[in-house]
Order: structure tokens, then sequence, then C-alpha cells
């Protein structure tokens, strides 16, 4: 099994001296390769479920949603984020993303296969030397629709 690397471990991509870091904010989770790792399936059965991270939700909204998508970056200059006031996880699927944790200072080089989870209180800027793609999901509504999956859902009518 590989290391698994959170935020408050040292990392070579740490920036020294530290952006101006909050003092307030909530540190990330990341878990190095997530996407990597080898999930046995027990003999005799042909699928299996495995969860690795589980957070009540801390979001204030009524009603609260879930929305996924995906997160594209090319290079370019840092993106800012406010404040989370809302969970989001992020799996990146391809080329790389680096997101600075201001709650810690550590600048996380994301690849594929890596994982993240922001809380609520995170705070991170996101930029990229070369692009990325990931999937996330967040305890918020949608902000900006998928111009070319918009109104793409299957509508299935029961064989029942």
């Amino acid at each position: 099994m590989s290391q698994i690397l959170l935020s408050r471990h040292p990392s070579p991509f740490q920036h020294i001296p530290p952006y101006n870091m909050s003092q307030s904010a909530v540190p990330l989770t990341v878990i190095k390769g997530a996407g990597n790792e080898h999930i046995p399936i027990p003999n005799g059965e042909s699928a299996i479920v495995a969860d690795f991270h589980s957070v009540r939700t801390k979001t204030n909204d009524t009603p609260t949603y879930l929305t996924s998508g995906f997160y594209k970056i090319q290079a370019g200059p840092t993106r800012d984020i406010p404040t989370y006031d809302y969970e989001e996880t992020k799996y990146v699927l391809s080329g790389q993303i680096d997101v600075l944790d201001e709650a810690t200072g550590v600048t996380h080089h994301l690849v594929a296969g890596d994982w993240a989870f922001f809380h609520v209180g995170s705070k991170a800027k996101f930029s990229s030397k070369s692009g990325g793609t990931a999937f996330f999901a967040v305890t918020r509504a949608i902000i900006t629709q998928h111009p070319g999956l918009k109104g793409r859902e299957e509508v299935v009518k029961s064989k029942l």
C-alpha cells in the first residue's frame, strides 16, 4: 500500500517562505495516488464499494445540494478561491494541478490519481504549469453549467 500523505506532512513543493497564510483557514486533506491503490474484491463477489473518506457536512444551506462536475485549469495566473463555505472533493483525472493550502502554506502538486478534500473553512489558490482536469463533488448548488452536458441526462422509461 502506498503511504498516505496529509496536508500537514512536509512537501517537496512547499514554498519557503510561505505565502500570506490565513490563521483561521482549515487545512486540506490530500491522498496522493488514491486512484492507484489496489481494491481487493472478495472471492465469489463481482464488485465492492471502497469508501476512503467521510465527513459530516458543515454546509448550512437548506436545502443542501450535492453537485458534481469537472474542473479544468490551464497554465496561467493563480486562481484565488474565497474561503470555502461548502465541502468539495477533487479527483485529478489528467495533467497537474497545484493547490496552495493557505492554512499550512504547503503547495500540493496533484497529478492523475491524486485526491483532495476542501473542508468548510479551507482557503486555497489554484495554479498549473501545464494544465489539468479533475472530477469534483461539492455541497453547493450549480454555479456554472457545463455547456456540453446541459440537458444530456438520460431519460429512461421504466420497464416495470
